[in-house]
C-alpha cells in the first residue's frame, strides 16, 4: 500500500519495525485514559518487541495489514485490521484503532478508516471488515457509520467498570466489495 495524504493533512501508511516504539507509547496513553478499551492500563504486559511481532506477522498476511497515522511527522494513530486465520473466517478482518487525545478531531480517524477501508477493498482476500466499539462512543460510532458500518448486534452489560458502571458493546460491520 502506498502511503496516502489525506485532505487533513494526515499522512497514513503501512507501519514498520521502528515504529513500534510510538505505538506502544500511544497504545499506553489511550489505555490510560481508562474509557475507550477493555483493557486496563495494569493488564497490557505488551513491549517493544512484541509490536514488532505484530507489524512483522500483518506485512506476511495476506489478509491484515497495520497501519500508522501522521501529522508533521509524529505518529498520532494507528489501525489494525487482522484477517481470521481459519478458512472459515479468513475472509473476515477485525478493525482496531486508536487515536493520540491531542489529534482527535482533526482528521485521523477519518484518514486511518478511509485507509483501512481502501486497503480492504483492494484485498480479494477480505470481505467484510468487522469491529466492537463502546455505545457510550458516540463519536467513534458515528465515524463507523461514516464508513458504511452498520450495527450487527448489542451485547447489553458486557464490560463492568472499576466505578461498578457498566457499557454496552456494539458489535458493527461492513461488507468489502
Amino acid at each position: 500500500m502506498e502511503p496516502a495524504l489525506h485532505p487533513s493533512g494526515v499522512r497514513v501508511e503501512v507501519a514498520v519495525p521502528g515504529d513500534a516504539p510510538a505505538i506502544l507509547a500511544l497504545h499506553r496513553r489511550v489505555l490510560a485514559e481508562g474509557e475507550w478499551f477493555i483493557t486496563e492500563p495494569d493488564e497490557f504486559p505488551e513491549g517493544v518487541e512484541s509490536k514488532v511481532a505484530v507489524i512483522r506477522d500483518a506485512a506476511r498476511s495476506e489478509n491484515s495489514v497495520f497501519l500508522v497515522a501522521r501529522q508533521q511527522h509524529a505518529l498520532v494513530g494507528w489501525a489494525q485490521v487482522v484477517g481470521g486465520g481459519r478458512r472459515r473466517t479468513r475472509h473476515v478482518g477485525r478493525l482496531e484503532m486508536m487515536v493520540d487525545a491531542r489529534a482527535r478531531g482533526t482528521g485521523v480517524g477519518s484518514a486511518l478508516l478511509a485507509a483501512a477501508v481502501a486497503w480492504a477493498e483492494k484485498n480479494p482476500a477480505v470481505h467484510k471488515l468487522s469491529l466492537n466499539v463502546f455505545a457510550h462512543n458516540a463519536r467513534a460510532v458515528a465515524l463507523y457509520r461514516k464508513f458504511g458500518f452498520e450495527e450487527e448486534g448489542r451485547r447489553l452489560r458486557e464490560y463492568r467498570f472499576a466505578d461498578g458502571s457498566w457499557r454496552d458493546d456494539i458489535l458493527m460491520a461492513r461488507p468489502v466489495s
